[in-house]
């Protein structure tokens, strides 16, 4: 018991034998009625987050299913949501290039595993996949010698997957060569689906580093190439080459070598693809 004079005079009493029980949160302390108290808990039971798995081939309509419904596409590694008319990727799908979705959703981003030095991210445009950024598409393992022979030779061949260059799009090849430094002839070409793109027969070097692009021209059947320079940039009384391989299907590039003399040596020493 306590008491004390407010500010009128008047005697106020304070009774702290029976203190109002103290609700605890879990982790602190409190003092009731003179003892200690220390709240405690047990841990709680695991939540258990159920989503629906389909294959995309088992996925319902989304109009079939109240809007805000989710679930897992298992095709291609993503949650979905439907907005009551189509489903909306909620992150980023996965698939390889041949397996990729035929359509695709506008604003919707897929990983192409098996397209660029660690797979490549696509956006749909409503229609097609289009690449965000350029894909490191091929690296040589190890140098390949030509000796011995004055037929052309395949060095290296890169095989290109159906549509995968698109309309507007470019291949970036920069080959580097190391050659025996003397009057004869070296020949280094590349190929595009068998027709020549790019040719260079020179000699008197020792090394060739050379950047030889083919450039889609607003067709996946049309492409011009610059030929005959040295570093495949620059000026050239050359015309261009114009092909009309259908890079909408399947289709190689091939970088060849051909000695004027089988005595020497030409040696196709690095070679990295790029498609933009």
């Amino acid at each position: 018991m306590s008491a004390f004079l407010d500010e009128t005079g008047t005697l106020i009493t304070v009774d702290h034998s029976n203190p109002l029980p103290v609700a605890l949160v879990a982790g602190f302390t409190s003092l009731n009625d003179g003892e200690l108290k220390t709240a405690s808990y047990a841990n709680p039971l695991p939540v258990t987050v159920v989503t629906t798995n389909y294959t995309e081939e088992e996925l319902p309509d989304a109009d079939s299913v109240a809007a805000g419904t989710e679930i897992f596409n298992t095709t291609y590694q993503v949650k979905m949501r439907s907005n009551g008319t189509s489903w909306e990727w909620l992150g980023i799908g996965k698939s390889t290039w041949a397996d990729k979705p035929a359509t695709a959703p506008l604003g919707q981003i897929i990983c192409i595993t098996d397209i660029g030095e660690n797979g490549s991210l696509w956006r749909g445009n409503g229609a097609k996949w289009v690449r965000l950024t350029q894909i490191r598409f091929f690296d040589l393992a190890s140098s390949v010698a030509l000796t011995g022979s004055t037929a052309e030779v395949t060095l290296a061949t890169i095989s290109i997957p159906a549509s995968l260059i698109g309309a507007k799009g470019k291949v970036k090849l920069y080959p580097l060569f190391s050659a025996t430094n003397n009057a004869n002839n070296k020949t280094v070409r590349v190929r595009l689906g068998g027709s020549n793109g790019y040719v260079l027969q020179t000699s008197g070097f020792a090394q060739l580093s050379a950047l030889v692009i083919i450039r889609n021209f607003n067709s996946e059947s049309v492409q011009k190439v610059a030929t005959g320079m040295t570093s495949g940039l620059g000026l050239s009384t050359t015309s261009l080459n114009t092909l009309a391989i259908n890079t909408a299907a399947a289709t190689t590039i091939e970088i060849t070598g051909q000695l004027a003399n089988g005595a020497d040596t030409l040696t196709l020493e690095s070679l990295f693809v790029e498609i933009v």
